[in-house]
């Protein structure tokens, strides 16, 4: 960074120099994002109804994401994904996107929590689970590991001297 004068009182201000960028994690968020949501509008799980005598089965149930509870989390949290990393990949910024990976990461991490409990859950009720469940974890994870690579990155970043000792924190003095 530079310090130049500008205007008339002749204040001190500071010109970035380095070009802006979007974040490396968007394509990988929006593709994630795009597979959990297309994977809540297929069938999470599938069992027998059971009728009120408890002896007959009466005929199959299937139900999709958006009939459960777990499945209309996930769907809240693709859509916030999807949402953040169109928001990330139109924006270009000077400098880190530590917390909008982060973000990501958080998010993602959320979404696959709540879909591990979902198979713990249906292993108790003697249902199956079907394909919705897998699509919107394997979204999940393809946006952890995306946000996860760029959080890493955009970390060390953040932690690297340059030439005009950006990021060494030692060196930092309060302006």
């Amino acid at each position: 960074m530079d310090r130049r004068f500008e205007g008339r009182d002749r204040t001190p201000t500071r010109v970035d120099h380095r070009d802006a960028r979007a974040s490396m994690a968007a394509p990988a968020i929006l593709i994630g994002a795009l597979v959990v949501i297309v994977g809540t509008f297929l069938d999470w799980a599938s069992g027998t109804v059971i009728d009120a005598t408890g002896t007959t089965q009466t005929e199959t149930l299937d139900l999709g994401g958006l009939n459960i509870p777990d499945g209309r989390i996930v769907m809240g949290i693709g859509l916030a994904l999807l949402v953040m990393a169109a928001l990330m990949w139109a924006n270009k910024r000077v400098g880190s996107w530590f917390d909008a990976d982060l973000l990501g990461v958080t998010l993602s991490t959320v979404a696959i929590g709540t879909i591990v409990a979902f198979l713990i859950d249906v292993g108790d009720t003697g249902r199956s689970v079907e394909i919705g469940t897998y699509v919107s974890l394997a979204g999940a994870v393809i946006a952890f590991i995306g946000g996860l690579a760029a959080l890493l990155r955009s970390g060390s970043d953040r932690a690297t001297v340059d030439d005009e000792g950006r990021g060494d924190v030692g060196r930092r003095a309060a302006a």
